[in-house]
């Protein structure tokens, strides 16, 4: 790990969060760097309409753009109350999720569900969900446990919504919120164990989290409030 400073013990923890360097350490920080999903950004059309969708597809892009927007509004509450760089870089990741869904949204002339409030939702369960979630944080290392546990569910959502459709716009950018949230429970995952919590998984199964967790991130990119690979 570069660093141009001896710096006190105490203060590793805060270097692992700022360098962009291919040290085991840098890659524990940099996982919450994220996927960044600019290959979206690559499809300058969407290539299927309104009519090909059936309800369960629609009602699924509905339930995701929520989903994604309470996996920030969780993060956001977070990095506020702990200031952990993981909260503010992976929020920062959940906007564009939102973002994407967001574009399909409007491409098939759906209603969006979204509320402008941070912390509301049309939903009333995602409403109670998010209720819950920030009230399990009530420490950092318990914040970041609960982040795991949000893309572990966004996670077993994926899974669920891709093997229910056959829509490939759909499937594009599903593809891609499912390797973001795969790289997000990486970094919460390896955040804790430097902190010295084993965090096991509490929705998927033991061999797809053993198997998320052994591997590398799909692309990394992007940058946060709390600065950007050339610190």
């Amino acid at each position: 790990m570069k660093t141009k400073y001896l710096i006190p013990a105490i203060l590793i923890l805060a270097i692992l969060f700022s360098s962009c360097t291919q040290s085991d350490a840098n890659t524990l920080a940099s996982d919450a760097m994220e996927v960044n999903i600019e290959e979206l950004a690559a499809i300058p059309v969407f290539t299927t309409n309104t009519n090909s969708l059936s309800q369960p597809e629609m009602d699924g892009l509905l339930l995701m753009r929520e989903e994604e927007k309470m996996a920030q509004d969780v993060y956001d509450s977070f990095y506020s109350t702990y200031g952990v760089i993981n909260f503010d870089r992976i929020s920062n990741s959940e906007s564009r999720h939102t973002a994407a869904v967001l574009a399909l949204i409007s491409h098939f002339g759906l209603t969006d569900p979204a509320l402008t409030l941070p912390g509301k939702f049309s939903s009333t369960a995602i409403q109670g969900l998010y209720d819950q979630l920030v009230a399990a944080g009530t420490t950092a290392n318990k914040a970041l446990s609960t982040g795991a546990f949000i893309e572990e569910y966004d996670i077993a959502d994926l899974k669920k919504l891709i093997a229910e459709t056959t829509n490939t716009d759909i499937i594009v950018v599903y593809t891609n919120l499912l390797k973001g949230s795969e790289n997000h429970l990486r970094a919460f995952v390896r955040t804790l164990k430097i902190r010295g919590i084993v965090y096991s998984p509490q929705i998927l199964s033991s061999s797809d989290f053993n198997a998320i967790i052994a591997a590398t991130n799909s692309k990394r990119g992007g940058q946060g409030r709390g600065g950007n690979c050339s610190n």
